[in-house]
């Protein structure tokens, strides 16, 4: 029989059933996907799930059976971990087989791409395009040439299991956070799986340096990206945000920062935005409040870090300013 389950929130989808025809039917609307695929093993369900969170989504498959698919350019950047079973897919020139354990880049972003599945169980991220060229030093809007992946699996080991690692945390710590609360927080996980892709796969992102970078970091430029930063801490601001108010490229911010104020425009703004969130615990109600819940505010979504920040810079855990307050 076949079910279609709500989720416990609009970010929220399932769906099982037994039925082949069902399956297909709704995964081609969910994916806009061209797919064939033979009945499931006896006794197993197709079962799917997906949450997203602004942006971001994380979706699990499990497909007891065979099917082939082709899809149209995704226009983001997806990254599946094969939990068990075995797939094959195509892009461009290049065929990518993964079995149990394995990680891929899905396609090229901007390519079309095919792939055959054999009764495997799938943990699919999907990070947008524009965050992963912002996270690798592209100013927001600039034309350029497609990020391209350099190799479709991971540049080592390590590096696999780290993205594992890190889609685990966002799974836990983020994307159980209920809809539209702590966008901050959010806005930080895209960033840092956008860095993680960056650091996992190898890619053509990274913008070529030019003489301007260098001539450009100033400390005039170090000082508008201040002003930026401090008048826009509750922003949903990235590097790219902060080089683009200075009118430079990132990587001349960069240069500027470590030249004049031995830091980095992201330091900075986590320096910014812990001195809101003491404010705030300064300013709370014990009884209603909660160092949980401004910390999120704020964006620290990791409470052991936020915790010993906070220490480091006033002398005591936030739990204690807020019994205080």
């Amino acid at each position: 029989m076949p079910q279609q389950l709500q989720g416990r929130s609009p970010g929220e989808q399932s769906f099982r059933t037994t039925e082949v025809d069902v399956a297909c039917d709704w995964l081609k609307t969910a994916y806009g996907t061209s797919l064939r695929m033979r009945t499931p093993a006896p006794h197993r369900p197709f079962q799917y799930s997906r949450t997203s969170v602004g942006p971001l989504s994380l979706s699990t498959l499990a497909l007891p059976t065979e099917y082939s698919y082709a899809t149209d350019p995704l226009g983001a950047v997806a990254i599946t971990h094969v939990v068990g079973g075995r797939m094959v897919r195509e892009c461009e020139d290049d065929v990518t087989q993964a079995g149990p354990g394995d990680v891929l880049a899905i396609s090229q972003p901007h390519l079309p791409y095919t792939g055959r599945v054999y009764h495997a169980d799938l943990r699919a991220v999907t990070v947008p395009l524009a965050q992963v060229r912002e996270a690798a030093g592209h100013p927001t809007g600039q034309k350029a040439r497609p990020l391209r992946f350099t190799r479709f699996t991971p540049v080592s080991r390590a590096m696999a299991d780290q993205w594992k690692r890190t889609v685990d945390y966002v799974e836990a710590s983020v994307l159980a956070l209920p809809t539209g609360s702590a966008p901050l927080v959010v806005d930080a996980a895209v960033r840092l799986l956008a860095a993680t892709v960056l650091a996992a796969f190898s890619t053509d992102a990274d913008p070529e340096p030019v003489l301007a970078d260098t001539r450009d970091a100033t400390s005039e430029t170090a000082r508008r990206a201040v002003a930026f930063i401090e008048s826009n801490p509750a922003a949903e601001i990235g590097l790219a945000d902060v080089a683009a108010a200075a009118s430079v490229t990132p990587r001349a911010l960069q240069y500027a920062f470590r030249r004049h104020l031995g830091s980095t425009p992201m330091a900075h703004l986590r320096r910014v935005r812990l001195a809101h969130a003491h404010a705030d615990l300064v300013a709370a109600d014990p009884t209603r409040d909660t160092v949980t819940a401004i910390a999120h505010r704020w964006g620290f979504h990791h409470q052991g870090r936020f915790a010993a920040a906070y220490r480091e810079a006033y002398g005591l855990p936030p739990r204690d300013a807020l019994a205080g307050s």
